[in-house]
């Protein structure tokens, strides 16, 4: 079995993947038509708030890693 995502990047935060789509709803990223999560960002401090998060429309519309790098920055 390969590495995950988050091994092979070595990100040393939590990294939450909904596979059983059990967060999508309480997110509110639900795609009304396609029935699957919109693409979407959080970034969650220590204290479990989120800081910042990104929706987007359809599943091309992501943020660049500039803007994510800038906003997990900002959040510290």
């Amino acid at each position: 079995m390969g590495e995950t995502t988050v091994a092979l990047l070595e990100l040393r935060y939590p990294v939450l993947s909904d596979v059983q789509r059990e967060y999508i709803g309480r997110y509110g990223v639900l795609h009304p038509k396609e029935g699957i999560a919109r693409p979407s960002l959080f970034v969650i401090d220590r204290e479990g708030m989120i800081r910042w998060k990104y929706v987007g429309a359809n599943a091309a519309d992501r943020p660049t890693t500039a803007e994510v790098l800038a906003e997990l920055r900002d959040a510290r």
